[in-house]
């Protein structure tokens, strides 16, 4: 089976589970998806989901690192590496100019509503639990109490496609 033809496959795959599952969801592009998930502490996250030839690619932006506001990056990294130890689907990353991120992936056999459903509920239960206590790792109660810091901070949006992603596809980016 050629790559496009897996690519399809699993784009079938994709909209059964997340229709099943009453996601929000954009299709970008074949294989391509942006699920929103609603949360309580976090209002909504996008979460990419790219099928490929060996996977699923996941990604969901967590937040922005403002350079000249975060006293101390290695505590966010330091905190983060601790986090990813109790992970299972997804794990923490950051990216070139420090933007934090969840990333992972599926293999194609859990590409199911029960598959996805774990997935995202993992993605959603980190976001509504470590946030908070993330945020403050990195900036101190200074997100919080600065309005500016947080509207950048908290900004929706990857600020990048992620890998693997057509380029026209939406581009959220609030860094500018």
């Amino acid at each position: 089976m050629s790559s496009r033809d897996v690519v399809w496959q699993l784009d079938g795959q994709l909209l059964d589970a997340l229709t099943d599952l009453g996601v929000t969801l954009e299709r970008v592009d074949a294989g391509a998806y942006v699920a929103t998930l609603h949360g309580q502490r976090r209002r909504t996250t996008h979460v990419w989901l790219i099928a490929g030839e060996q996977d699923v690619t996941v990604e969901a932006f967590v937040f922005h690192v403002v350079v000249d506001a975060c006293p101390d990056p290695s505590a966010l990294h330091r905190l983060l590496l601790r986090r990813n130890l109790r992970l299972r689907d997804v794990h923490f990353a950051v990216d070139d100019i420090g933007d934090v991120y969840l990333t992972g992936s599926l293999a194609h056999s859990a590409v199911t509503a029960a598959g996805v459903d774990r997935l995202l509920g993992e993605v959603w239960q980190l976001l509504e639990d470590d946030q908070e206590t993330l945020l403050t790792a990195t900036y101190g109660d200074r997100w919080r109490t600065e309005a500016w810091l947080a509207d950048k901070v908290l900004a929706d949006g990857a600020g990048r496609r992620p890998a693997g992603t057509p380029d026209w596809a939406p581009r959220r980016d609030v860094r500018r």
